[in-house]
């Protein structure tokens, strides 16, 4: 029996969550604040404590990490928005009377450092699960460390395929493949922009050579890559590359690289007048852009997996609103802090579908009951922030649809609808009024049968 998740019977599942006014409790440093350390040391016996791990009468332990400093440290607003999220939860009385103790680690996105990272927040602090952590190789470089801890890792900040296809059991994505991203864009530079001649300024990993893969299929027949130009994370001089460019005289330039990278290469070719069409990956559809780059990155037009974070929406509304209140005035609206929260927003719900006898087992099952899950779970107004979840034993991406948006005057104007890739895939958001009389008893009879 297929079960479908709607925010409307969210409310009623399983247990009544308890609801209080209570301010959030201030965190120790290291925990809910992002640093390299923990402040305290692991109490003694916290191994043996009973029930899983991280999950006490009155907490649950989550855990992340990304880079708070270092060459990608504009990407770790994502974890500070994350803990302006779950202290949002937690002042309204968590989930099923239980806090949420967030502790985020700094990699500097380096995965030479991720390891330790990961290995710090399970055995020292003992988290019930991973969220969001930042970067494509940082989060291969832990997977197999992940997996064979039983730890849940709910949606990684990437769009690599090897989160959806890897065969992980533990792993849950959000946002669309890069290739599938990738595709679109280079489909949009040929179709739409009638480009005859593309370069691809990308990462030298696999985010940025999904992302190069992608926009060659997309492109097809329709024109050509004429250049692929790889950059390390770690650049700060570019003019070789700006070099090859303005050399391969592209008509439109996708960029597959971090920001450093791409605010250095968009103002040199700005200031050179070689500055072709440019077509970004979500990575870089922040509006912090503008500020970096200034008006060099007028006429930009990027991807986006989420809604506009400036949109009239009761969702979007009320993420600026816990923004504003719990971001201790240091995060600014944008499509980063909003990730932050499309990845959060599934845990609160599965551990509210979870029950409060509270396990992995039963948090695993939850997730994998999303079908078209419109989102954003417990504690929130409206529905969600992009297209709906649908996660299951099989099947782990949650989405393959992005819509693309143009830098005018330092704000992002909405181009398209939300596309799927080229090829006809099928992704129906369409949402119909059946409701399961029984979805309650049913989802808690599945549960607890696990």
């Amino acid at each position: 029996m297929s079960i479908k998740i709607r925010r409307r019977e969210a409310t009623l599942l399983l247990a009544t969550l308890g609801i209080g006014t209570a301010a959030c409790e201030e965190r120790k440093a290291g925990q809910g604040v992002g640093s390299k350390a923990s402040a305290d040391p692991p109490k003694e016996g916290a191994q043996a404590k009973k029930g899983p791990p991280g999950v006490t009468a009155d907490t649950i332990k989550i855990g992340s990490y990304g880079p708070l400093s270092g060459p990608a440290a504009a990407w770790g607003v994502l974890l500070h928005a994350m803990n302006a999220y779950f202290a949002h939860i937690n002042e309204k009385g968590g989930i099923h009377g239980r806090k949420i103790e967030f502790i985020y680690r700094d990699d500097q996105y380096n995965p030479a450092k991720t390891p330790a990272v990961a290995r710090e927040l399970v055995e020292k602090e003992d988290v019930f699960c991973i969220v969001g952590g930042i970067g494509t190789a940082n989060g291969r470089a832990v997977a197999d460390f992940l997996e064979t801890k039983g730890v849940p890792y709910i949606t990684p900040a990437s769009g690599d395929q090897f989160w959806s296809e890897g065969g992980k059991k533990n792993i849950w994505t959000a946002f669309p493949k890069y290739l599938t991203e990738g595709a679109i864009l280079g489909n949009y530079a040929g179709e739409k922009l009638e480009a005859k001649k593309v370069t691809v300024l990308y990462q030298d990993d696999d985010f940025g050579k999904q992302g190069l893969e992608g926009v060659k299929k997309g492109l097809g027949d329709k024109g050509k890559v004429v250049a692929e130009i790889s950059v390390q994370p770690t650049d700060t001089e570019l003019g070789g590359q700006v070099s090859k460019i303005v050399e391969a005289g592209a008509d439109v330039l996708v960029l597959y690289c971090g920001i450093k990278q791409a605010v250095a290469a968009v103002k040199m070719l700005e200031a050179q007048k070689k500055k072709p069409k440019i077509l970004t990956s979500f990575v870089l559809g922040d509006p912090m852009m503008f500020k970096l780059a200034g008006d060099a990155w007028n006429g930009t037009i990027s991807s986006m997996a989420t809604k506009l974070p400036t949109a009239d929406d009761p969702s979007i509304n009320q993420y600026r609103e816990v923004l504003k209140k719990h971001g201790g005035g240091k995060l600014t609206v944008g499509n980063f802090t909003l990730a932050g929260m499309v990845f959060a927003t599934p845990v609160t719900q599965a551990l509210e579908l979870a029950g409060k006898d509270l396990t992995r087992d039963k948090f695993i099952a939850a997730l994998n009951k999303f079908d078209e899950w419109p989102g954003p779970g417990p504690h929130w107004e409206g529905d969600g922030f992009g297209p709906t979840i649908t996660w299951n034993d099989k099947q782990r991406l949650a989405s393959n649809k992005i819509f693309l948006a143009e830098a005018k005057d330092g704000k992002w104007e909405k181009l398209t609808d939300w596309l799927a890739p080229p090829g006809g895939e099928k992704d129906d958001d369409s949402d119909d009024d059946d409701t399961d009389d029984d979805f309650e008893k049913e989802l808690e009879k599945e549960l607890l049968a696990e």
